[in-house]
C-alpha cells in the first residue's frame, strides 16, 4: 500500500522523476514481454510439434514464463498504480492450474525395501520390469531363474529423499536437450556423480546386507549380479541395454554396485532413450535385482517369431562362449541355432558344430514357446548355461516383429552396383544417404542428419545417434543385440555382420542400405527405397505429451484479442498468453496516455527551439544522456537526441512544407479566454506541445489549434519491441471537412503500412515490429503528414479532392493550404 501511495505522491512532488520511473518500467515491461513470447513460442513448438524433451524442461519453461508474467504485472503496477489491483491474483490462479497439470504424482516411499525374488508380488511399479518378468518366469511358469532378491522402487525413492536429490535432479533434467549430445553428456555426468556420491540410508543398507547374507548362505554364492529393473524396462519400450548392470560383485561391493546401477538411470544413452520415448523420470523409478552369479560356459538370446523366414512355431537361438555381454552389446557375431517344426517334431539347424546340444536347444525352444504363450507376444529371452550344463533364464522382453517382403515378390536388383552383399538383417526397410564412419562413442555427437552410419560394432550407447541417421551398417553384431532391439523400435534399417564395411564404404559416398536383401548398393536407388519401405513406427500419446496437453489451456489460448471489447479485462484472462497480451496492451496505453501536459509542465522541461510555429517542451528521461540543463531554456534541434523525435521534426521541417498559413494558436483556449475577458500571451505553456523522450523513444502530445495528436514511438534495435501508435482528434471547420480530413490521413497511413481505425472525429493508427530504419522513415513521413494537414479541414471539400491530395502527398506535394482555391 505504501508503495502505491509513494508512486502517486511522486507524480505531484517530483513529476520528472515519476515520468522517468514510468519509462524505465515500460522498458522493463517490453523486455519481459519479448522474453515471455520467446518462452511461449518454445512451449508451443514442443506442444504442436510433439517435441521430445524431459517434462522437467517443460516445467522449467513454464516457471520462467510465469515469473516473466509476474514481473510484467509488477511493471504495469508501477506505470499505472492502483489501476489493476486484481491482476496479480488472476495471474497466480492461472499459474497454479498450469503447475498442477505439469506436476506428476510422487508416491511416498514405503516398506518393504527388499523382497525375495521368489516371493515378490507381480507389481511392476514396485519391482520394475525385469524383476516382474523374472518373478513370473519362476513363480508362474516354474522355469529356472538364478536365486536372488529385489531392492524395490520404494528403496530408490527413499534413497533420493534421504539425500534431498529430487529437486537437484529435476533442475538438471530441466536443462537437458537430447538434440545437443555434448550438453546431454555434461548433464548426465553431473547426475551420475550426484547419485554415486550420495549416502545409502542406514536402514536400507542393513536390509540389503541381511538379504545378501541369506542368499549367500542358501546358495553358497560368493559373487553376484546386480542388475537394473526400472519400471518400463523390458516392456514394449525395452530400454534394451540402456541401463547399467554390474557383474561378479563381491559381498563387500554391494552398496557401491547398487549406487552404480541407480546412477545408470541417468547415463546419457538412458536419458536419451527415456526422453525420446516421452516418459517421465518420476514414472521410471529404478528397482535393482540382485542374483547369484552364474559361472557361464555359454550365453545367448532366444528369439521367437523372428522375421527372417522362420515359421511361427520356430525359434532362433544365438550364443557365445562365456557371458553374454559381448553378444547383447553388439561387439561380436554369435553362432546361430534354429529350431523349426518338421514332420518328426522339430528340426535343429546350426551354423557350426560348437555350442549347445540338440537336447539343450530343444529345451530352450520349448521354454521360449511357453513364455511366448504366457505373454501372448513374441519374445527375446536371455539365457546362460553354467559349467555343469544347467540352463538358466536371465530375462525376457517383447520382440518387435517386422514384416519382410515375400520372397516371390523380390525386386530384380541384378543391374545395380553392389558394395556389400552378405550382411544380416537386424532391422528391416531401406534408406539412402552419405556414409559417415565412426570408430568410438565420442564421435556420436558429430554424426550429421540423414547419414548412413558405418561402424565396426553396435554398443547400446550408439542409440544416441539413431534420431539423426537414416540407416546403420555394422561389421559385427546380430539381430539379438540391444542396439538392434532399439533400432527396430525406432524403425531405422540396420544391417549387421557386414564384413569389410569400413573398407568398402568410404566417407561421404552415397549408398542405399537394404537389410531385407542383406545388401548395400552404390548410389541412391529409388526403386529399392520404394520396394522396401522403412518399417512403420506406431505413434503413441506419451506421458510428457499428456501432461503438456493438460497444461495447454492455461498457457497457449489467446482470447483477449480486442482491446476495445468489454471482455478485455483481468477477470477474463484464462491463460498466461492472455495475461501477456493484456499487460502489454495496458502498458503501451499507460505510456501513450501519460498526460505529459499534466506532469511535464511541473517538471524541469526544456523548450525546444525549432523553426516552426509550435512550442514543444522537452523532457529527456534517458539517464544515459540527460536533457537540457535549465528549464525554459531554448534548445536547438541538434540537441534533441531522441532519434524518433529527430525523425518527426525532420519531416515537419521538410523543404516542401510551408508554415506561413499556420501560426500556432489554440482556438479552444482563445474562445474560452476571450469570453471570460482574459488576456493571454502567445508563449503561455497552456498552448504548448510536450514531448517525453529517450534515445529511441518518443511520447509526443502535439496541439494545432483544434487538432490534438498523440504519438508514441519506440524505434530500437529489438524489432519485436518497435511500435508507432498515433491518435488524431478534433478539428476546426465544418463536420464534413473534419471527416474528409480524417479520410485523407487514414488513406496516407494505410499507404505507409499502418493499421487504422476511425470513429467520429477520432483516428487511431499503429505500426508494429519493423526495423529501426523503417520506423524512423515512417516517423519522417508522419512529421510531413502532421505539418501538411494542420488546417486542411478548413479547405477540403469532397472525396475527389481527398483522392487527389493523397496522390499529391505520395508524390511529395505537401502544400494543401490552397487546395480548394481552384
Amino acid at each position: 500500500m505504501l508503495g502505491f501511495l509513494n508512486r502517486i505522491a511522486l507524480q505531484f512532488i517530483a513529476p520528472k522523476k515519476a515520468i522517468r520511473a514510468k519509462y524505465r518500467a515500460f522498458k522493463e515491461l517490453l523486455g519481459h514481454d519479448r522474453s515471455c513470447h520467446k518462452l511461449l513460442a518454445e512451449l508451443e513448438e514442443l506442444y504442436y510439434q510433439n517435441g521430445r524433451v524431459d517434462l522437467n524442461r517443460i516445467r522449467r519453461l513454464h516457471r520462467e514464463l510465469a515469473a516473466g508474467v509476474y514481473t510484467m504485472v509488477g511493471c504495469l503496477d508501477r506505470m499505472a498504480p492502483g489501476s489493476y489491483l486484481t491482476l496479480r491474483a488472476y495471474a497466480k490462479k492461472i499459474d497454479f492450474y498450469g503447475r498442477i497439470a505439469l506436476t506428476p504424482l510422487q508416491p511416498v516411499p514405503a516398506s518393504p525395501f527388499v523382497v525375495p525374488l521368489e516371493d515378490a508380488n507381480p507389481d511392476e511399479l514396485r519391482i520394475g520390469g525385469k524383476g516382474l518378468h523374472l518373478s513370473q518366469l519362476q513363480r508362474e511358469l516354474g522355469l529356472p531363474v538364478p536365486e536372488g532378491f529385489i531392492v524395490t522402487t520404494s528403496a530408490f525413492r527413499y534413497f533420493l529423499e534421504a539425500n534431498n536429490l529430487r529437486a537437484r535432479i529435476e533442475n538438471l533434467l530441466g536443462l537437458a536437450d537430447i538434440r545437443e549430445p555434448h550438453s546431454l553428456a555434461a548433464i548426465s555426468e553431473k547426475l551420475i556423480e550426484m547419485v554415486e556420491e550420495a549416502e545409502i540410508p542406514e536402514r536400507l543398507a542393513r536390509e540389503m546386507g541381511e538379504s545378501l547374507a541369506a542368499l549367500a548362505m542358501r546358495t553358497g554364492a560368493k559373487h553376484f549380479a546386480v542388475r537394473s529393473s526400472a519400471v518400463g524396462e523390458d516392456s514394449l519400450l525395452s530400454f534394451a541395454g540402456q541401463y547399467e548392470s554390474v557383474l561378479a560383485v563381491g559381498a563387500d561391493q554391494l552398496i557401491t554396485a547398487y549406487r552404480r546401477v541407480l546412477a545408470g538411470k541417468y547415463s546419457a544413452n538412458a536419458l536419451y532413450y527415456r526422453i525420446n520415448a516421452g516418459l517421465l523420470d518420476e514414472e521410471t523409478p529404478m528397482a535393482v535385482v540382485v542374483q547369484r552369479m552364474i559361472d557361464a560356459s555359454l550365453s545367448g538370446v532366444v528369439t521367437t517369431r523372428e522375421s527372417a523366414g522362420i515359421p511361427r512355431a520356430g525359434v532362433v537361438i544365438r550364443l557365445v562362449e562365456g557371458l553374454g555381454d559381448q553378444l547383447v552389446g553388439g561387439r561380436c557375431t554369435p553362432e546361430t541355432v534354429t529350431v523349426t517344426p518338421s514332420a518328426e517334431g522339430f528340426r535343429v539347424e546350426r551354423s557350426s558344430l560348437a555350442g549347445i546340444t540338440d537336447d539343450q536347444a530343444l529345451r530352450l525352444a520349448s521354454w521360449a514357446r511357453r513364455i511366448e504363450s504366457f505373454y501372448q507376444a513374441a519374445q527375446e529371452i536371455e539365457w546362460s548355461m553354467d559349467r555343469q550344463g544347467v540352463l538358466y533364464l536371465l530375462q525376457a522382453r517383447p520382440h518387435r516383429i517386422q514384416e519382410k517382403v515375400a520372397e516371390v515378390e523380390q525386386l530384380d536388383v541384378s543391374g545395380f552396383a553392389v558394395l556389400i552383399d552378405e550382411g544380416e538383417a537386424a532391422s528391416l526397410g531401406a534408406a539412402c544417404g552419405p556414409v559417415y564412419r565412426i570408430a568410438h562413442e565420442q564421435q556420436l555427437a558429430e554424426v550429421p542428419e540423414g547419414a548412413v552410419l558405418v561402424t565396426a560394432v553396435t554398443p547400446p550407447t550408439y542409440v544416441l545417434a539413431l534420431d539423426r541417421v537414416c540407416a546403420v551398417v555394422a561389421e559385427q553384431g546380430s539381430a539379438a543385440d540391444h542396439f538392434a532391439s532399439v533400432a527396430r523400435e525406432a524403425g531405422v534399417p540396420l544391417l549387421v555382420n557386414a564384413r569389410g564395411a569400413l573398407a568398402v564404404l568410404p566417407a561421404g559416398r552415397m549408398v542405399t542400405v537394404c537389410p531385407d536383401l542383406g545388401r548395400v548398393f552404390d548410389g541412391c536407388l529409388d526403386e529399392v527405397l520404394a520396394y522396401y519401405p522403412r518399417q512403420t513406427v506406431e505413434q503413441r500419446t506419451t506421458p510428457v505429451r499428456e501432461a503438456l496437453a493438460r497444461a495447454a489451456p492455461f498457457i497457449f489460448p489467446l482470447q483477449l484479442v480486442n482491446p476495445a471489447g468489454a471482455t478485455f479485462a483481468p477477470e477474463h484472462c484464462r491463460s498466461l498468453h492472455d495475461l501477456i497480451r493484456f499487460v502489454h496492451e495496458k502498458g503501451v496505453q499507460a505510456m501513450f496516455f501519460q498526460t505529459a501536459t499534466k506532469f511535464v509542465k511541473r517538471s524541469a522541461a526544456t523548450l525546444l527551439d525549432v523553426p516552426i510555429p509550435v512550442q514543444i517542451y522537452l523532457l529527456d528521461v534517458d539517464a544515459d544522456f540527460p536533457g537540457a540543463s535549465a528549464p525554459e531554456e531554448a534548445t536547438p534541434d541538434d540537441d534533441a537526441r531522441s532519434a524518433p523525435l529527430r525523425a518527426v521534426l525532420r519531416g515537419m521541417t521538410h523543404p516542401g512544407i510551408t508554415w506561413r498559413h499556420h501560426a500556432h494558436f489554440d482556438w479552444k483556449n482563445f474562445s474560452e479566454l476571450t469570453m471570460a475577458g482574459g488576456i493571454v500571451a502567445g508563449s503561455d505553456p497552456s498552448f504548448a506541445s510536450y514531448a517525453v523522450v529517450a534515445r529511441n523513444y518518443l511520447n509526443l502530445n502535439l496541439r494545432f489549434g483544434y487538432h490534438f495528436v498523440l504519438l508514441d514511438a519506440l524505434c530500437g534495435a529489438v524489432v519485436e519491441e518497435n511500435h508507432i501508435l498515433l491518435r488524431f482528434a478534433g478539428g476546426g471547420g465544418e463536420a464534413a471537412g473534419v471527416a474528409l480530413r480524417l479520410a485523407f490521413i487514414a488513406a496516407i497511413l494505410r499507404r505507409l503500412g499502418f493499421s487504422v481505425q476511425t470513429k467520429g472525429d477520432l483516428l487511431e493508427g499503429q505500426l508494429m515490429r519493423y526495423s529501426q530504419e523503417i520506423m524512423l522513415e515512417k516517423l519522417d513521413q508522419l512529421g510531413r503528414l502532421l505539418a501538411a494537414t494542420t488546417l486542411m479541414d478548413m479547405v477540403i471539400r469532397d472525396e475527389d479532392m481527398v483522392d487527389r491530395m493523397v496522390e499529391g502527398f505520395m508524390n511529395e506535394d505537401y502544400d494543401f493550404s490552397g487546395a480548394g482555391d481552384g
